[in-house]
């Protein structure tokens, strides 16, 4: 009776988390909000990406335009018009939050251009097109993906063709005339009396020489560096609950709950119950601005927002406000916030692992407090790659394997010396485990891959 009891409890337990982890999947929409740089366009449906410093294209679902266009000339327009820039690209994913790629290719509802201040399919239509976009992804259409991959694979043996008739051409135009009256008497060199395999000696010092250094290199896995940080940081959450002065309380931002404020309107009376309510819940970026020194910019202990980005609606805070017929009022640049690119400083400071607390977040414990870290903090990290299934059983495990050992912490410093922080939480820019002679990454990569137990 009582292993009975207890396998119904254990069954459950299984039936709530599954019930919770099935919630959370439903609300996160189709699509997640993924920070890249646009680089261009192969054609108006594919776009050119870079995605976590790598090179990628981007599918869009049909683009049906009214009138028959000329294809050459929309590309010189989008090239003209959209430089190269930050973006945001809603990526379809595979139901457990990691973007969805078939075909070398991601997929997305549409790309939103951080210094346009628009979507991609917005600034075609200022551009004047007149097009409809489908609701149905691009992965999922098997006509357009046939046509989009046809159209990929013509173009790039293209480009083969042209590229090898380039060399060809260039090889025939370079070739030398045949030498005349050359000696043909052979020289003989070191390497024709040395027994094969073997290096003659200056070469083998230079190999050796070159071997130490990359050894060298290997062993020191912390040099002097400057990080460049953009003076507006984009941070994924949900909208709260916004008052007629600006304040937003209970807005979720990186999984923490910290008071919001941004420039409202001038117009009396301008927010609704209506549009609250609309408001509340809804996944976005908040685009924060940051003070000179790199920390983020605060008024009566609230964090500034400068802009909001909707995802699922694709609408700055700008055209949310004009949808509503209410007019948008620019905040001022005033003289203390960053203008331009900011430098922080990367110091190390030794201490021993705690725990996994989070996706992003760890622990941290040191013999000694200074001016960069108390006695316990916890850090910001870059989360898992992959995303473990179930990261409560990951982290119980990690910390198993992990806690108490020494770890080197390369905190990210503003330039008057305070420690960097997001949301009031410090930045690493990585972790080190000395025993294991590898990064918090590669750690956490070895445990998922089961290499380390």
């Amino acid at each position: 009776m009582k292993t009975r009891k207890i396998s119904r409890q254990i069954l459950l337990f299984i039936m709530f988390a599954l019930g919770i982890y099935a919630t959370a999947m439903s609300q996160l929409g189709p699509t997640i909000a993924t920070n890249g740089i646009w680089q261009g366009i192969s054609s108006f449906q594919v776009i050119q990406a870079k995605i976590d410093d790598k090179l990628e294209r981007v599918c869009l679902p049909k683009i049906e335009f009214e009138d028959d266009i000329d294809q050459q000339m929309l590309k010189q327009t989008v090239s003209e018009g959209i430089t190269t820039q930050n973006a945001v690209f809603q990526l379809y994913h595979d139901g457990l939050g990691r973007p969805k790629k078939e075909n070398g290719m991601y997929y997305a509802s549409d790309v939103f251009l951080k210094d346009l201040k628009m979507t991609y399919t917005a600034y075609l239509r200022r551009a004047g097109y007149r097009f409809t976009v489908s609701r149905t992804p691009a992965y999922e259409d098997k006509e357009l993906l046939r046509g989009v991959l046809y159209s990929d694979h013509i173009s790039t043996r293209m480009a083969e063709l042209d590229k090898k008739e380039k060399e060809d051409k260039e090889k025939k135009d370079k070739k030398p005339e045949s030498p005349r009256n050359l000696s043909t008497m052979r020289v003989t060199t070191i390497y024709d009396v040395l027994p094969r395999g073997v290096i003659p000696p200056r070469i083998r010092k230079q190999q050796e020489e070159i071997a130490r250094r990359i050894a060298e290199l290997k062993n020191r896995p912390y040099e002097t560096e400057i990080v460049q940080i953009d003076p507006l940081r984009w941070a994924s959450g949900r909208m709260g609950l916004i008052r007629e002065d600006g304040v937003i309380s209970g807005a979720n931002v990186e999984g923490q709950k910290p008071e919001l404020v941004i420039l409202p309107p001038e117009q009396p009376g301008w927010l609704t119950p209506k549009m609250i309510g609309e408001l509340d819940g809804q996944p976005c970026e908040f685009v924060l601005h940051r003070y000179a020194n790199g920390l983020e910019v605060m008024q009566n202990s609230r964090y500034l927002v400068r802009d909001i980005y909707f995802s699922k609606w694709k609408l700055s805070w700008e055209e949310w406000l004009a949808k509503h017929g209410v007019k948008y009022v620019e905040p001022d640049l005033l003289p203390d916030f960053a203008s331009g690119t900011i430098a922080l400083e990367v110091k190390l400071v030794s201490g021993k692992f705690n725990s996994l607390r989070a996706p992003v977040l760890c622990e941290i414990d040191f013999a000694k407090p200074n001016k960069l870290v108390g006695m316990n903090e916890l850090f910001r990290v870059f989360p898992p790659d992959p995303r473990p299934n179930n990261f409560v059983q990951f982290a119980n495990k990690f910390n198993e394997l992990f806690k108490g050992k020494e770890a080197d912490v390369s905190i990210l410093v503003c330039p008057d010396g305070q420690p960097y922080t997001e949301i009031g939480q410090r930045r690493a820019r990585r972790i080190y485990f000395p025993e294991l002679k590898a990064t918090l990454d590669m750690a956490q990569n070895q445990v998922l891959t089961g290499k380390l137990r």
